[in-house]
């Protein structure tokens, strides 16, 4: 059998994209029109979801999941540049629970729905400020569901604000730290303290090697880096873990992302086994 040469002078340079593209039955009755994209929402146990689908779904369905706060600065997140590379973006609101037990089991079932529509096992977690909780929390107690994490100024600890040395924010951020406790079955003092919080637990992440790039803002007077991602970090490394931090010491709290997200995506794509 003689060879083809004309095709494999364009041999690796297929569009991965234009592969014929698995037929999704997405859940929910509702689309819309999000940046672009047809975004399918429903709802899980009463907890509002969505799914937002790529022109050309990517083979293995890979997925991007912003934990939280899913429509706060989004071009200069990873998910829509993902969206192009054929990549699903999804969502799930479980605030109110603060990714308890209860919440955790909506999440899991969440999960379940999206691996029941063929959706490949691991995802990519984005973790904006509150967000960085939940996503270490999934990651903790499932990281056999975890390619890539990218936090954002992230909560790294059940107790954070529970005392802020910041005095504008000390008062709500009290009231909230009474929220997550009583969401925990426990008591504000207690939450630094508790098992489930990442501060606690993340010697599964570290040891499952999944890797992490975070955007630490040195002016955040919400989230203080100090008390949440420096004291992670470090012991995050000595369990053996991976991360990558993006320092920007003039930055606060907001905005979230970057300018230009190109290494957002690029950290994702290198870390996502396709």
């Amino acid at each position: 059998m003689s060879l083809d040469y004309d095709a494999l002078n364009f041999a690796g340079t297929e569009d991965y994209r234009k592969t014929a593209r698995k037929v999704i039955t997405y859940p929910g009755t509702e689309t819309v029109t999000w940046y672009g994209f047809t975004r399918h929402n429903f709802e899980v146990d009463g907890h509002q979801a969505f799914i937002v689908e790529p022109p050309n779904p990517a083979p293995g369905l890979p997925w991007s999941w912003c934990v939280q706060w899913a429509e706060s600065f989004v071009p200069r997140t990873p998910a829509l540049k993902l969206l192009e590379r054929g990549f699903h973006h999804v969502y799930i609101d479980v605030f109110s629970t603060y990714f308890n037990q209860e919440g955790f089991a909506v999440v899991e079932k969440f999960y379940q729905l999206l691996q029941s529509l063929g959706f490949y096992r691991q995802a990519a977690l984005i973790g904006m400020s509150y967000g960085g909780l939940f996503s270490l929390r999934w990651a903790a107690e499932h990281p056999e569901t975890v390619a890539a994490i990218y936090l954002d100024a992230p909560v790294c600890t059940l107790g954070f604000g529970y005392i802020s040395k910041f005095a504008q924010n000390r008062e709500f951020f009290a009231e909230e730290a009474k929220k997550r406790a009583a969401a925990y079955g426990t008591t504000p003092e207690k939450l630094s303290s508790h098992p489930l919080s990442p501060l606690n637990n993340s010697h599964p992440i570290a040891e499952a090697k999944i890797p992490i790039y975070c955007i630490r803002s040195g002016q955040d007077q919400s989230v203080d880096p100090e008390e949440n991602i420096d004291i992670f970090a470090q012991r995050f490394r000595e369990a053996g873990g991976e991360i990558e931090i993006l320092d920007r010491p003039l930055f606060g709290h907001h905005p979230h992302g970057l300018d230009d997200p190109a290494p957002l995506v690029d950290f994702i794509l290198k870390n996502y086994p396709f």
